[in-house]
């Protein structure tokens, strides 16, 4: 009996890493780990099964009650997390608790326990900028009598990436252009091609998983038309805003033609502002995009790409304190004024490459 009660306390708290992702944000401590791993498994058969239900079969669904391969399809391709409720009632059952009787005096009206379960529950499937959100309204009524600004999280580890073996591609942009990036760079982390290797790159850095992508194509799509940005984006992309909208749009997974590709510097604005990120470009040209409408802060994280052989992304990590290229012309016209001050904050490691720059002329 309590190896059993240790399996459901394990299923609310511990996370294996195969269900690290976003894509089961909604499903982590509510589900047991069992289902997920049925989850995790009929995940793979994605790649080839597609949307497609005759291939698909819906052998999960039909003898488990949990979502199937072509299911899982349909989320993943709208970078949707996996709904809690197309899983049966029966995963979903993590307690050995015997319920009471109605009218039965148990002091639910004065317990927290689901509120606190529920509450964990939203926060580990709110993205970094809703976590911080989150976690500041709770300061505020855990700590009523101090300051209502919660400590700034910690920094998202760029490395631990699964580095690709094998030669570097012959035209290594990040290395060769310009020249003396390579004394400031730590390594590269190459990622799958295929037409989304920038969003895999941007879901690794943010601590997706590379298997992220659809989430980051989806988060990119709601940030355009985010109505307290509506006013910015259309003036940065004019009559070209439905197209940018549209290239965040795929209808199926494979290869992606080059108008569904992560393309700078429309992706960049987007990227900066959704996830309140520096973004830095090493390619031709060399561009570094910060968020347009917050102030600066000092715990900021900083992503960093590469583009090489003119067709494919890979994440740069570099060394502390690396010179930042120049923002765009556009960023410079249509930040808001407090974003004025992600301009001061990194003064000095702009003026850096400047002075670098001339030395390679």
């Amino acid at each position: 009996m309590g190896n059993i009660r240790a399996s459901f306390q394990k299923s609310f708290y511990e996370v294996e890493h195969a269900h690290i992702s976003p894509f089961y944000g909604y499903l982590r401590g509510s589900v047991s780990r069992a289902a997920l791993r049925r989850i995790a498994e009929e995940l793979l058969r994605v790649d080839y099964v597609g949307t497609n239900r005759q291939i698909c079969g819906c052998t999960l669904r039909t003898s488990y009650g949990l979502p199937c391969a072509c299911e899982l399809g349909r989320y993943r391709l709208g970078g949707i997390p996996i709904p809690i409720d197309v899983v049966h009632v029966h995963w979903r059952k993590l307690t050995m608790e015997v319920e009471l009787e109605v009218g039965e005096d148990d002091g639910s009206e004065v317990d927290m326990t689901s509120a606190m379960d529920e509450l964990w529950r939203q926060f580990r499937s709110l993205d970094v900028i809703g976590k911080r959100a989150l976690k500041s309204r709770v300061c505020e009524l855990a700590y009523p009598t101090m300051t209502p600004l919660c400590p700034p999280p910690e920094k998202l580890k760029t490395k631990g990436g699964v580095k690709k073996k094998g030669k570097k591609p012959a035209e290594y942009d990040v290395y060769r252009d310009p020249l003396y990036h390579e004394s400031y760079i730590e390594d590269v982390v190459n990622v799958e091609s295929g037409g989304n290797c920038g969003f895999r790159v941007i879901a690794s850095l943010h601590g997706y998983g590379e298997d992220g992508w659809p989430m980051v194509r989806r988060e990119l799509g709601l940030e355009i038309i985010d109505k307290d940005r509506s006013t910015l984006y259309d003036k940065l992309f004019s009559n070209r805003l439905s197209e940018v909208r549209e290239s965040l749009m795929i209808e199926s997974f494979g290869s992606q033609p080059p108008e569904k590709w992560l393309s700078l510097p429309d992706m960049g604005y987007l990227i900066a502002n959704r996830y309140n990120v520096v973004l830095v470009c090493l390619g031709n040209p060399c561009m570094t995009f910060f968020p347009m409408t917050s102030s600066h802060s000092p715990n900021v994280s900083i992503y960093c790409i590469g583009f090489v052989n003119h067709n494919h992304w890979v994440q740069v990590n570099m060394k502390e304190g690396f010179p930042l290229p120049p923002v765009t012309l556009d960023w410079k016209k249509f930040h808001s004024h407090i974003a004025t001050t992600w301009m001061l904050g990194f003064a000095g490691r702009m003026q850096h490459w400047q002075l670098l720059t001339p030395v390679l002329a």
